[in-house]
């Protein structure tokens, strides 16, 4: 699995806004700045961390994007859900070039069942780690 790049920039995002004062906001185009992103992919970005209710954006002439949760709250699987989905990781899998090295047909399904059982076992303990730690551990007070 490799970490794509809306999943670090979401943390980010998420780092700036909790620096921010308890009544303060910040607009997309300032965050975009301060990270040295595209202010477009930015904007995609916010909006999947809103539409997962991480962030909030306020409407108005001092308006921006706040947190809409305490850091302690925002665990890293949540921000992975946010930007990268929750389906599984080996939804998909095209496991043909395997199947072509093994023998029989009941054989083939047998290697599948234990290439399942490993990636879904990694995928497990990979999203557990992600949902005990949370964005307070990286954010200094």
């Amino acid at each position: 699995m490799k970490f794509n790049n809306s999943f670090i920039q979401s943390i980010g995002i998420i780092m700036i806004l909790a620096k921010l004062p308890d009544d303060g906001a910040l607009k997309s185009q300032e965050i975009s700045q301060r990270m040295n992103v595209s202010h477009s992919y930015l904007l995609k970005i916010a909006k999947k961390l809103k539409d997962a209710e991480l962030i909030n954006s306020i409407a108005s002439k001092t308006g921006g994007y706040v947190l809409n949760k305490s850091v302690d709250k925002i665990s890293f699987l949540d921000i992975l859900h946010a930007t990268e989905g929750k389906n599984s990781f080996i939804e998909g899998i095209d496991f043909h070039p395997i199947d072509s090295i093994v023998s029989s047909n009941e054989t083939v399904e047998e290697k599948r069942i234990v290439i399942r059982n490993i990636f879904s076992e990694a995928e497990k303990n990979y999203k557990d780690i992600l949902n005990n730690h949370y964005i307070s551990e990286i954010i200094s007070q």
